[in-house]
């Protein structure tokens, strides 16, 4: 009887952290208002890495990249833009165990 709760527990467990988890986008715009860059990010389950999707709004045209990405959460907390100029930021995503990943974003006109 005990061996059949264990095994029923682990299934229950199992098939709660298979949930899809998405965050609110975070959303960014340069000081001209012309160049927006969003960040949303998903995962199947609470054991996966973060997918976190970057689209880049310029003129009308956007671009998409990705990103693996290891954290509890996203948020403000560990994400971070740097607008260097009004066509150039860097994202500095901070990652569970400290490590920063710094991803370029510049517009070539």
């Amino acid at each position: 009887m005990k061996t059949l709760f264990y095994i029923f527990l682990f299934v229950i467990v199992s098939l709660v952290s298979c949930t899809k988890q998405t965050i609110t986008p975070i959303e960014t715009y340069s000081a001209d208002k012309k160049m927006k860059i969003e960040l949303s990010a998903s995962r199947t389950s609470a054991l996966d890495a973060w997918m976190i999707e970057i689209a880049l709004t310029h003129n009308g045209t956007v671009s998409k990249i990705y990103q693996e990405f290891y954290a509890d959460e996203v948020s403000k907390k560990n994400v971070v833009f740097e607008w260097k100029t009004d066509r150039s930021c860097v994202i500095h995503l901070t990652q569970r165990d400290g490590v920063v990943i710094h991803v370029p974003i510049t517009v070539h006109e």
